[in-house]
């Protein structure tokens, strides 16, 4: 969007839940915005540049691949956070975006769900550029010299030690939340790790609604 003027850049973003998308990104866009002093306004899910919309956070329906249509620009950002999590329509809805050459789409998120259309995308020979980042690739193993504030904000050698411990590392749970991988499907597992992350992410209804 800074590098753009105003009207040819748009930029799309999405995740499993509508509270996914206001707290996790947004919030992160929302402190480089200020932290930058970029142009334009922003409020909770959407930045304006001059009163003109360029760029959005939404949660459309899960089977409505019509979610995205109407959205053009030279260059189209879409950016799927907790990719794992959203649905093949929604992934259609997305990559009808981004059909010009200036376009691209960035799926960011943990691999947990092996039959996601986000692990097809991380597959080899899948046609995406593909970035594992495994817990022992982080600062706090490879000794990058990172801020203090930052260091204390990543994944710690006490944590991955009381994960091996509780864990194991032939769990699926080590090999996603650890590795950085995701994991084969159990045959022995009652409930698969996908099934847990999505009812994590559902937002809970007040008592009594339907």
């Amino acid at each position: 969007i800074d590098t753009h003027p105003p009207g040819e850049a748009f930029v799309v973003t999405s995740a499993p839940t509508f509270a996914q998308v206001r707290a996790i990104l947004w919030r992160e866009m929302h402190k480089t915005h200020a932290k930058a002093e970029l142009q334009g306004e922003m409020n909770q899910t959407e930045w304006k540049i001059g009163g003109e919309l360029v760029a959005m956070g939404r949660k459309p329906a899960d089977y409505d691949e019509a979610a995205f249509q109407g959205i053009h620009a030279r260059y189209v950002l879409v950016i799927l956070d907790e990719a794992s999590g959203i649905p093949p329509s929604l992934w259609t809805a997305a990559e009808t975006l981004i059909t010009n050459e200036e376009s691209r789409l960035l799926a960011i998120g943990n691999p947990y769900d092996p039959n996601s259309p986000f692990a097809k995308a991380c597959r080899p020979n899948s046609g995406w550029n593909v970035i594992g980042i495994s817990a022992f690739e982080t600062p706090a193993f490879s000794d990058e010299d990172v801020p203090e504030e930052l260091l204390s904000l990543l994944v710690s050698p006490r944590w991955v030690g009381e994960r091996r411990k509780r864990w194991g590392v032939d769990s699926p749970l080590w090999v996603s939340k650890v590795k950085g991988e995701f994991p084969d499907r159990s045959d022995d597992s009652l409930i698969r790790l996908s099934w847990i992350e999505r009812a994590r992410e559902r937002e809970l209804r007040p008592s009594g609604e339907v």
